[in-house]
Parts: structure tokens; sequence; C-alpha cells
């Protein structure tokens, strides 16, 4: 039956610990995307201070930009889902952009409380796992005192 707890255990413990993972992974590219949020608040931030006709380097692709120039540095314009791409005033680009970090935020903070509930889970579990683990042993103790006892008698 101990040896069925044991294993009980060791198998809820890699589960919650497989948990713990994918949570931890979640967190981080909640954390990335967060950052990336930040930095194109700060772009249209920097975009809102040029004027029409400003050179700019115009991103295409990962790391691949064209030279351009400015022709309207009020609006930009916007994927809002499904390939449908709107023209938006900064001012609501940007605020659409602060919805976006406030979700995120509010999904890491969950995040971050499972996080702190399966690593409680994982102690708690350690800990009936040192106290199986020091059960056996003083009841190994006192089967060989009792042994020896009656070896004496």
């Amino acid at each position: 039956m101990k040896e069925e707890a044991s294993r009980h255990l060791y198998l809820e413990y890699r589960a919650v610990s497989e948990q713990l993972q994918t949570v931890q992974q979640y967190l981080e590219q909640t954390a990335e995307s967060m950052a990336e949020v930040a930095g194109v608040i700060a772009a249209l931030d920097d975009l809102s201070q040029l004027r029409k006709g400003s050179r700019i380097f115009a991103p295409i692709a990962n790391g691949i930009f064209v030279d351009a120039t400015l022709n309207d540095s009020s609006s930009v314009r916007m994927n809002v889902g499904s390939g449908v791409v709107c023209q938006k005033p900064i001012a609501e680009a940007k605020l659409l952009l602060e919805q976006q970090r406030k979700e995120l935020e509010e999904l890491q903070a969950r995040a971050a409380k499972e996080r702190e509930t399966l690593t409680a889970r994982m102690r708690e579990i350690e800990e009936q796992v040192d106290d199986q683990e020091k059960a056996g042993a003083e009841e190994a103790t006192r089967s060989t005192a009792g042994r020896q006892h009656q070896r004496r008698g």
C-alpha cells in the first residue's frame, strides 16, 4: 500500500511539474508580448513627433527595411483582425495597444498565481514523500531493534 501511495505521489509530482513548466513558458511568452506592445507604443510616440516628408525606414519583414518618406504622421494602418487593415489615428491605435497590454498583464497575473499554486502543491508532495521516508526509516529501526531484542531473549 505504501508503494502505491508513493507511486501516486510520484505521478502527481510529475504532472504538476509539467504543468508548472507550461505555465512558466506561458509567462515568458506573455512577457515577450508585453515588451513588443510597449515597443510599438514607443514607436507610435516617436512617429507622432515626425513631420510630413521625414525620411524613415519602414519594416517589410523581420529585420528588413525600405527607405521611405512619411506622408502622414497622424495616423497608421492597423491590422484589426482577420487580415482587415484600417486607418487609425495614432491616439486610437495607442489606446487599442494599451488595452492589449492590460489584457496581457491580467493574463500574466493569473498565470503567476497558477505558478504559485503549482509550486505550493509540489512542496506539499515533497513534504509527504519526506514524511513517508521518515516513517519508513523509523519502522525499519523499530523492526531491527525488535529482532535484536528477541535474539537476546
